[in-house]
């Protein structure tokens, strides 16, 4: 398929992959709790679900580095940082503060009306069903503040409100450090290549700490996605050969690529298999990005029209998925309790792949209506109004 101008192959693709993923490993707790043993019984894919958002902090800062780098590369000025952070809080702040005040007021109408927390079958039974209404266990008052202001990331608090919204926060708080990271690595890759050595120090020891990086508060969750964000960025500096990018661009490094995190993932999480994806996800970023325009199988199924618009369109999908597991569920729980007790009684095969298929569905058409209908026009009017528009279509992360 014919990339736009400036777009890097495969990056966008894997951006919608990446967030339909994250969506389905939320999916098991609150949608599909029934199951989650039976499917875990067979793999530890969805299990492994939330490591993909590193993935996405690696393609970000890839992205940006990608773009910005030459505006930053001898220097910077308070105008033009001002610039490059009005440009990137036009692109994630708007829909984040859309599906914040959709959640706001869904807890406001519980409030009014007496409605406790219900998040399905599984939450029943930890016991965190009945929450008053701005008492938890997300929808909390005394998150409101950090979450307006993108630093529920970091908090002590655990997931609040739109629990995806914890990884906006740690990519705002890179961003306000991007220009000091560019500095920083203005050397060549080889003569920075204390980033990477930085980077696996850091992860390893946020591994061996927790037991695994589902690292999603405090000061660890920044050091989590700075680590991601700054290897994407060193990551784009390599210089590949013609003849490395020859030896790349061969559809067999990109299945042995994917087949391995395949295969990593299906099995049960260890330090040394975490950092392993880790290793694969930043190789799969390094050699998609220097994909060719050639005939190629892989490059067919991975880089089409349908996988693109999944990539452009996957910012709503990783941000709305949570509002309509969360919201959803306790507004059909609301209207019709038998629903839900019908629902959670299933356990055949048959009802899973229709719950898979009509859940895919709301949540592709709710993110389509959302990108064409909020978060492209409003990024634009904001950009306008900030006198910062620029023609940037790389990736629109």
């Amino acid at each position: 398929m014919q990339a736009k101008q400036g777009q890097l192959p495969i990056l966008t693709p894997i951006r919608g992959i990446a967030a339909l993923i994250v969506a389905f490993f939320h999916a098991r707790l609150i949608l599909f709790p029934q199951w989650k043993e039976a499917i875990a019984g067979v793999t530890q894919f969805l299990e492994n679900g939330y490591l993909w958002v590193d993935i996405f902090f690696m393609l970000s800062g890839f992205v940006m580095m990608h773009v910005y780098q030459p505006a930053f590369a001898n220097g910077s000025n308070l105008p033009r940082w001002r610039a490059f952070l009005w440009l990137r809080f036009s692109r994630i702040y708007p829909l984040f503060f859309i599906t914040f005040t959709v959640l706001f007021l869904w807890e406001y109408y519980k409030s009014q009306h007496q409605i406790g927390f219900y998040g399905g079958a599984l939450f029943e039974a930890w016991g965190a069903s009945g929450i008053p209404p701005f008492a938890g266990p997300f929808n909390r008052t005394e998150a409101i503040l950090p979450n307006l202001l993108l630093l529920n990331g970091i908090t002590s608090q655990p997931l609040s409100w739109n629990i995806a919204g914890w990884s906006l926060s740690i990519e705002w708080l890179c961003y306000l450090v991007f220009p000091l990271l560019v500095l920083a690595m203005r050397p060549s890759a080889k003569r920075s290549a204390w980033v990477p050595f930085a980077v696996f120090m850091t992860v390893g020891t946020l591994v061996y700490l927790k037991g695994n990086l589902d690292i999603t508060a405090t000061y660890q969750a920044f050091l989590r996605g700075l680590c991601g964000f700054s290897f994407g960025m060193w990551l784009c500096r390599i210089q590949i050969s013609v003849r490395a990018k020859h030896w790349m661009n061969q559809d067999i490094l990109l299945v042995v690529l994917i087949a391995a995190l395949m295969t990593v993932l299906h099995f049960s999480t260890t330090d040394s298999t975490t950092m392993i994806t880790y290793v694969l996800f930043a190789l799969l970023v390094l050699a998609g990005a220097h994909q060719i325009q050639r005939p190629s199988v892989m490059q067919s199924v991975l880089d089409n029209r349908i996988t693109q618009y999944l990539g452009d369109i996957s910012y709503s999908i990783y941000l709305w998925h949570t509002v309509i597991l969360l919201a959803g569920v306790e507004i059909i729980h609301h209207i019709n309790p038998d629903w839900t007790t019908w629902w959670y009684a299933q356990t055949d095969g048959p009802t899973l792949i229709m719950g898979i298929l009509a859940f895919t569905v709301l949540l592709l058409a709710v993110s389509a209506m959302s990108y064409h209908l909020i978060e492209r026009p409003v990024m634009k009017w904001l950009r306008r109004l900030g006198g910062t528009q620029r023609a940037i279509q790389v990736s629109q992360m």
